[in-house]
């Protein structure tokens, strides 16, 4: 509690936009008629009371930021809090509540809505976990001053960042070329070109750690164009172009959260570089229209992998909206795990973060590499078919794979502080270009974190995408010391 008095008393002194009365009024009464709504439920069916229960007070602890900001009339729609908040209420309130409606209880053959009051309880000592590891700002302001500052941006950035996008474009032409894909179609949402040579689900698939890293460079393009954004003065409006093009890559391939990326990276960025804040219409028509547009490359992501038309007039509001709520259910992922282990397997005590160190070494020069983690969790939890279609789980699932209850309150904390720190590392620095783009990317990344609960592919998928920032970076400080030196005459000009 001491902590949050504090955030309130430094909210000021944060960036955001300030709320009128009548604003904060109106998030506080929808937030309470969320809540009288749930409470209602569970005071008028009996049968249901736990379970609404349970969605009561996972809404009341995610609301916490909502409340603090409305007190203090501070908020920031840039701010973690507000991607991580909603991006829990989606997951474990909304979903559950649309399956239960449904009557759908059972997933992969596996009864698991009756553990859904026990697996909330978890999940609100989490909160209260995350909670107080976010308003932990003293200590995240004491990791600000640990961490290297960014330098100021230097000559060249623009020359490094042609280099990245052709490495990028290389590289992903020769994984282009190996799993039988062109260009062609990868511009054209799979309707023109040759078909791809390896399918697995719908999925081109190109086995080995080799042709896996040469598909992930293609995120170094996202990259490389947010470096254009920031320091380009002339010919900007070929950006539009290249934004395009990749855009139609990344919705021909289906990954959504790359595409998330890429479409609210560089809107993060433009208003960093402004210093304002969208206002909340804004906000919510950027929402909106995020669902519908996630909802439909979801369910037409098969089409354009495998080369089918796709019927317009299957593709309405009712249909994305359906389809992006089907992709909600990661509770059932993760209720299937409390379920299975320990009962069924031991916690993993750390393995599937420490197979971090063995995930870079192809399998071709050790043949006995261990298995991946996240594969025996889904054999235990679900069997082999939910390895083969590829099932997810969120965070929290991990966390309680390893350490069981203790794993999510310890990993929750660790989440919530890291993302203060990054929210830190912004305000310290923000007016500096790289601290604004390292924070335009991993904004939208967390939704990524939360709903793909295995650490070494968030790692991977993070690093890939900010090898080309941390390369500029370093590329900046080497052009600051020689020029430096230059100056002091201690090299020739």
């Amino acid at each position: 509690m001491a902590a949050i008095r504090r955030q309130i008393l430094r909210a000021r002194d944060l960036i955001g936009i300030t709320l009128s009365v009548p604003e904060s009024a109106v998030l506080l009464l929808g937030l309470s008629a969320i809540v009288i709504a749930l409470l209602g439920v569970t005071l008028l069916r009996p049968d249901l009371d736990a379970y609404f229960l349970s969605f009561t007070v996972l809404t009341g602890l995610l609301s916490v930021p909502l409340v603090i900001g409305c007190v203090t009339r501070q908020m920031d729609p840039f701010n973690p809090t507000t991607v991580i908040a909603a991006s829990y209420f989606l997951y474990f309130v909304y979903a559950p509540i649309r399956n239960l409606i449904a009557g759908q209880y059972y997933f992969f053959g596996k009864l698991i809505m009756p553990l859904l009051p026990l697996g909330s309880a978890y999940l609100a000592f989490g909160f209260i976990a995350l909670w107080v590891g976010y308003y932990s700002s003293r200590m995240a302001r004491h990791a600000i001053g640990v961490l290297p500052s960014p330098p100021e941006p230097r000559s060249g950035i623009l020359a490094y960042a042609w280099v990245v996008a052709a490495i990028a474009v290389m590289a992903f032409t020769v994984y282009a070329r190996l799993a039988g894909l062109s260009w062609v179609r990868l511009l054209t949402l799979g309707q023109l070109g040759s078909a791809p040579k390896m399918m697995q689900d719908g999925v081109v698939s190109l086995s080995g750690d080799f042709g896996n890293y040469l598909y992930s460079m293609l995120d170094w393009l996202t990259a490389a164009l947010l470096l254009f954004y920031a320091f380009a003065r002339r010919g900007r409006k070929w950006l539009v172009v290249a934004f395009v093009a990749l855009f139609l890559v990344y919705t021909t391939i289906g990954f959504r959260f790359r595409i998330v990326i890429l479409v609210l990276a560089p809107i993060v960025y433009y208003y960093l570089k402004r210093g304002t804040r969208p206002s909340s219409l804004r906000v919510g028509i950027v929402a909106i229209v995020s669902i519908f547009l996630i909802g439909t490359i979801g369910m037409a992501r098969d089409s354009f992998r495998a080369g089918e038309r796709v019927d317009p007039q299957s593709i309405s509001i009712a249909s994305s909206g359906s389809s992006f709520s089907n992709d909600l259910n990661l509770y059932q992922g993760y209720l299937a795990m409390i379920d299975a282990i320990p009962r069924e397997h031991q916690y993993l005590w750390g393995s599937s973060f420490a197979y971090l160190v063995f995930q870079p070494i192809p399998r071709s020069l050790w043949p006995g590499k261990p298995q991946a983690p996240v594969v025996t969790i889904l054999n235990v939890i679900l069997g082999s078919e939910a390895v083969t279609a590829g099932i997810a789980y969120p965070n929290v699932g991990e966390f309680y794979a390893n350490f069981g209850a203790l794993g999510i309150i310890g990993g929750m904390w660790l989440f919530g502080f890291l993302s203060r720190v990054l929210y830190e590392y912004l305000v310290a620095y923000r007016d500096n270009e790289w601290a604004r783009i390292v924070y335009s990317l991993m904004f939208p990344f967390i939704i990524q974190i939360i709903s793909r609960g295995y650490f070494v592919q968030i790692f991977q998928e993070a690093a890939f995408l900010l090898m080309p920032i941390v390369g500029g970076v370093w590329l900046s400080r080497r052009v600051h010391r020689v020029s430096a030196r230059e100056a002091s005459g201690t090299v020739p000009a």
